[in-house]
């Protein structure tokens, strides 16, 4: 089976200081530099699942651009390349505990080449960081929205700005695309519902109460994941505590990844044990995602491309 995942594609600069920061002055830190954005970090993971995955992204012809692209063709995936002026690059600030802080310079995907590049596959994945772009990502929810009766359509993430305007349209947004499946963490589930958001069981009612036609997932880290809608209402806790988090970036993209490769060959709604099989399987790759360095670090199971 195939997937289209839409979204974007980055440089990724992660830096661990040494010490704490000091104005004016040099600490020292241990920097590295590579592939993320979390529409690359879900098709990497799905591919090195076996999954077959085609990956549409801006990208510019400069020197990131090109890094980027070769190593998207080197992991499996087949690449569709939309028009940009630059390539995007995120910086991403770990503290020691492993938590990271983002400093995002993203580009916005060309609105009018995405709907002809969501040719009919089984499903169509997109960036929540996407459908909230205040350029495109109308357009962008128009295009999912009708690629939906030919695929099977999900969206997750986006670390949502509390504001009262982004927060509207990344409902109204969500209200077009009546996604099939829908992954928050807790903090975007409370912005979307407007706050409310006691729990992860709470907030995955929440997002099922107001979108009748979704599965929602709402994770939260050591509190696990809990699913609501289409008939279900199930939270799972984690299988072990992550003993040491390395590094958190990506780790949402590798559940996302997690859900969609298990879920994609069964019947739609899924029953209580598939969702639970597929929150599990889920959760332990957004928690072996957190033990390495780099969104696409290679995990324990992932297959090498070149095999």
């Amino acid at each position: 089976m195939r997937v289209t995942v839409v979204g974007d594609c980055t440089l990724d600069v992660i830096v661990r200081p040494d010490g704490v920061a000091r104005a004016g002055g040099d600490v020292g830190a241990h920097v590295t530099v590579g592939p993320g954005g979390q529409g690359a970090n879900v098709a990497v993971r799905l591919a090195r699942q076996g999954v077959s995955v085609r990956l549409v992204t801006a990208l510019a012809d400069d020197a990131a651009g090109r890094l980027l692209a070769a190593d998207l063709v080197d992991e499996g995936i087949e690449l569709i390349r939309l028009p940009a002026d630059r390539s995007g690059t995120v910086v991403a600030l770990l503290d020691g505990a492993g938590e990271r802080s983002m400093f995002s310079d993203r580009v916005s995907l060309a609105s009018g080449p995405v709907g002809a590049a969501l040719d009919p596959t089984d499903w169509v994945h997109a960036s929540g960081y996407a459908l909230a772009d205040a350029r495109t990502g109308e357009a962008l929810a128009v295009a999912l929205a009708a690629a939906h009766p030919r695929s099977r359509v999900s969206i997750a993430g986006g670390s949502f700005q509390p504001d009262t305007a982004g927060a509207a349209e990344v409902r109204d947004r969500l209200a077009i695309v009546r996604p099939d499946l829908l992954i928050l963490n807790l903090d975007e589930a409370a912005v979307v519902l407007g706050g409310g958001t006691e729990s992860i069981v709470t907030a995955a009612a929440g997002l099922a109460a107001a979108m009748p036609d979704t599965l929602a997932v709402v994770t939260g880290g050591r509190a696990g994941s809990a699913v609501a809608g289409r008939g279900l209402e199930l939270a799972i806790s984690p299988d072990a505590p992550v003993a040491r988090m390395v590094d958190a970036t990506g780790a949402g993209d590798a559940y996302t990844a997690g859900m969609i490769a298990a879920l994609l060959g069964t019947p739609w709604p899924p029953d209580a044990d598939a969702a639970r099989d597929a929150m599990r399987q889920a959760g332990q790759m957004g928690a072996l995602a957190s033990q390495v360095l780099g969104a696409q670090g290679r995990i324990s199971g992932e297959r090498n491309p070149a095999s």
